[in-house]
């Protein structure tokens, strides 16, 4: 445990059953840490029970579980991770509930019980699209609102509820992962993906950009917030920004082959996304595409990490350097589903 950590023993974990909680608590204890692990389940989340993790069952939209789990316990740090990721429709009512209402009552119940350090895990989706053909920064206004998209409206009303809790008082500091890619990966469309560029010939990708961040980047990020950082700021844990295309090429080149990169019209995006949103309306069947995907992905979503660099210490991996590393993990998950 580093030394400037030594006052934060008792650690509490939101969300731990995801990709980027499991890898955290994982570190957590290797770092020598007490680690509490809370969500609506009975027990340690399956891919923790080996190690010496406590478990509080809880839901986060409960404000009396919420309340008497902080009480029963006393915490120094808290990382907020529970949320509902999802690009769909009808998983409005129950994200807002989740992502917004959750995440006001962990920070009301962290700041009754004085935790000392409170770490809100948002993403880049909750920061708006910068200026065409620029780099954003965590200044950027948010200016994604009115446009129908759940997860990144969501996220974004979350964050002002952190900052609520952060003007009342609260430790609290945010920290915004593009998207997460390594080892342990639950995502079954990242597998895909990946799977996918392995060895075709031909590869169809959006128009647009977004944000990487290496798993192993954005814990580290996680862990240095505890000490590291100012409270009421966001940090861009951005590792890379690649368009989908470039993404594409460097994919190959760790694959070793030569596919012929086709960029898909915005366009037909929409208009396959409006067919696949159709196909799980009358066929209950899952959209490949959402229209909120399909959007998104036609612009360059990016963000720089210098903020992260100079105050968290954060170190960012390259793309290429991350495939180069997960592209056997990716394409064994993907051939044993």
């Amino acid at each position: 445990m580093p030394k400037e950590a030594e006052t934060i023993k008792r650690v509490l974990v939101t969300g731990a059953s995801g990709f980027i909680g499991t890898n955290l608590v994982k570190r957590l204890v290797e770092d020598g840490y007490e680690v509490t692990t809370l969500g609506r389940t009975g027990t340690v989340p399956r891919a923790l029970r080996e190690l010496p993790v406590s478990h509080i069952s809880c839901d986060v939209t409960n404000v009396e579980q919420l309340d008497q789990s902080f009480m029963d316990a006393k915490f120094d740090c808290l990382f907020h991770l529970a949320g509902l990721v999802s690009y769909q429709a009808k998983d409005v009512q129950r994200q807002f509930a989740v992502n917004v209402i959750g995440t006001r009552n962990v920070m009301n119940a962290a700041l009754k019980h004085n935790i000392k350090r409170v770490v809100y895990t948002s993403s880049i989706a909750a920061m708006g699209l910068p200026k065409e053909g620029s780099v954003g920064t965590e200044e950027i206004v948010y200016n994604l609102g009115g446009r129908g998209l759940n997860y990144c409206d969501s996220k974004y009303t979350a964050e002002l509820e952190v900052l609520d809790a952060w003007k009342r008082g609260l430790s609290v500091l945010i920290l915004s992962p593009g998207i997460t890619l390594g080892e342990g990966d639950t995502h079954s469309h990242h597998k895909a993906i990946v799977n996918a560029m392995a060895g075709k010939s031909l590869i169809f990708v959006p128009p647009g950009g977004v944000t990487f961040s290496d798993i192993n980047d954005v814990v580290d990020a996680h862990i240095n917030a505890m000490t590291k950082g100012r409270t009421g700021e966001r940090y861009s844990i951005v590792s890379d920004n690649l368009s989908f295309a470039d993404a594409a090429r460097k994919y190959s080149k760790v694959f070793k082959t030569n596919p012929r990169i086709i960029v898909v019209p915005g366009f037909v995006l929409m208009g396959l996304s409006a067919v696949a949103e159709w196909r799980e309306k009358y066929f209950k069947k899952p959209p490949i595409l959402s229209k909120q995907q399909a959007w998104l992905s036609q612009h360059k979503i990016f963000f720089s990490s210098a903020k992260a660099e100079e105050e968290l210490d954060f170190k960012p991996t390259s793309f290429e350097t991350t495939i180069e590393r997960t592209a056997g993990f990716y394409i064994g998950e993907a051939k044993s589903t």
